[in-house]
């Protein structure tokens, strides 16, 4: 891939995800009901009512993907969520509502796209110990034969691509891999490779974390 295209699409993912730190803060709140009648006839505020359903809703989210009692961490659910799939939808030429598939596999947390009946998975080894973190990135581009991505495309992180549609990047301990090899030749308006579109939707990501930071 030409070193000016790759630069091309970094530039346009890290647009795509403008405002990923300030998206959530911006959403209007929900409005509750006024009251809520308990089936023991008390009444409860339509507050306390919308923060109990907002507990349960956050209890039953964390029971979803906890194993070991912890969940993927914030910044491992961001691939799956705001700004990122917005940047999806688009880099992948996804029409409609985009909704992704996600799995907690601790300490593995994936985000799954269908695009034209094909899936591009996002992957974050989620753990946050340093030596940890490595060893796992060293040891995936071993196995994927991966070659380090050289110079500003890669983005001063450890940093692996396959050529032909995997990429990687070690953060904070973090390996994120994005996975675009299922992707049939010619996907969505045939104006990227399977390689590209892997690099571009790492680079969301990582636009993403570094402005949680």
């Amino acid at each position: 891939m030409a070193r000016m295209t790759w630069l091309g699409i970094v530039a346009a993912a890290a647009l795509l995800t403008t405002g990923c730190a300030s998206a959530a803060a911006e959403a209007p709140p929900s409005t509750p009901a006024a009251s809520h009648t308990m089936p023991d006839g008390s009444v409860m505020s339509g507050a306390e009512h919308g923060e109990h359903s907002a507990d349960a809703h956050e209890d039953g989210h964390a029971a979803d993907h906890a194993q070991d009692g912890q969940g993927p961490s914030a910044a491992a659910r961001m691939i799956c969520e705001g700004q990122v799939v917005t940047a999806a939808a688009v880099i992948l030429s996804l029409e409609g509502a985009v909704e992704p598939s996600t799995q907690w596999d601790a300490p593995a947390y994936s985000c799954t796209f269908d695009v034209d009946g094909a899936p591009l998975v996002l992957e974050v080894h989620d753990v946050a110990d340093a030596a940890e973190g490595q060893e796992h990135f060293d040891a995936m581009q071993r196995e994927l034969g991966a070659q380090p991505i050289e110079g500003m495309l890669g983005l001063g992180l450890p940093s692996f691509s396959t050529g032909d549609g995997v990429v990687g990047f070690l953060r904070d301990g973090k390996t994120l891999t994005v996975d675009a090899t299922a992707l049939p030749d010619g996907f969505g308006d045939g104006a990227r490779t399977q390689d590209e579109a892997a690099y571009a939707l790492a680079s969301a990501v990582l636009t993403c974390w570094v402005e949680h930071d």
